[in-house]
């Protein structure tokens, strides 16, 4: 019975899922292709909590194609081969290289990049299918940029998306909660776009931590004014899952960014919102790592 459910449902989000896609992806008016970093986000991994640290992807430029070409296997290539859309396939063939390396520096170099092993899930989510137990990571793109997080605490999600979506589409209903269509109905609607984008990054973290998969997006719900989540039927699986929101500028293009981490940290981390906790206000953080 669930899984029929979750095939319809899954069906039902494909049309929702397109159009996030389309807004986000390489046809999006919002996006255009990043050029280069000021400083080299791919080489350095920042944590964002402890355990977890995030590394990003500038795509656009050809500064470091020699170096991602270097790290990508026979497999990598075969994995993205379908892809279709040339930029897509770029994208993600840069990502993957990256991810070797970011992979291989979080266990100090005792797994060379080349010799980790890819495999997907039901979801068709990438898990490592080799390497240390607790190592997790996530991958997440928009055109002009990528970002990856690794976490040696636990399961862990990522999502990048254009910092302002829109709110005027008849999608919205598919994908938010009463209580969020409430929250972003009271906006002014300057600030819709963002808060939309927001939520929906929040949302496909929690379920790439979980690794549901798209078609569990509408069951998840987070209070716009502290990311802390409100309901989602899958998250009595993790006893506090860590929540980070954060904006990206990347040469004056901005980016949405969101993290869930399923492990629950020290009290004074700078956090979004823990479940254990009480309504409280945050300041959502803003990394400029990509140049602005």
């Amino acid at each position: 019975m669930y899984r029929v459910n979750f095939i319809t449902k899954r069906s039902a989000f494909s049309s929702v899922f397109r159009t996030i896609r389309r807004l986000n992806g390489p046809e999006s008016a919002f996006s255009r292709p990043a050029e280069s970093c000021a400083a080299d986000p791919q080489d350095e991994g920042q944590e964002i909590v402890p355990g977890v640290r995030i590394w990003y992807v500038s795509h656009g430029t050809n500064s470091n194609s020699e170096k991602e070409e270097a790290a990508l296997t026979k497999a990598d290539l075969d994995e993205f081969a379908s892809v279709r859309h040339v930029g897509v396939r770029q994208r993600s063939l840069a990502t993957r290289a990256i991810l070797r390396r970011a992979l291989s520096e979080t266990v100090a170099g005792r797994v060379p990049a080349e010799s980790w092993r890819f495999e997907r899930t039901i979801n068709a989510q990438p898990i490592l299918s080799n390497g240390e137990n607790n190592l997790k990571f996530s991958c997440s793109h928009a055109t002009g940029a990528s970002i990856i997080a690794v976490s040696t605490v636990g399961d862990v999600g990522i999502d990048i998306a254009d910092a302002t979506l829109d709110f005027s589409s008849d999608w919205l209903p598919d994908v938010m909660s009463a209580r969020e269509l409430s929250a972003l109905g009271k906006l002014p609607e300057s600030k819709r776009g963002g808060a939309v984008s927001r939520l929906w990054t929040l949302k496909e973290a929690y379920v790439k931590m979980l690794g549901t998969g798209i078609a569990e997006v509408a069951d998840v719900a987070f209070d716009l004014s502290d990311d802390r989540l409100l309901s989602g039927g899958s998250n009595d699986r993790f006893a506090q899952p860590v929540f980070r929101t954060w904006i990206v500028n990347n040469r004056g293009h901005r980016y949405s960014v969101a993290l869930a981490s399923s492990r629950s940290v020290a009290s004074h981390a700078p956090l979004s919102c823990r479940l254990s906790e009480g309504p409280r206000v945050y300041s959502r953080d803003k990394f400029p790592i990509l140049a602005g």
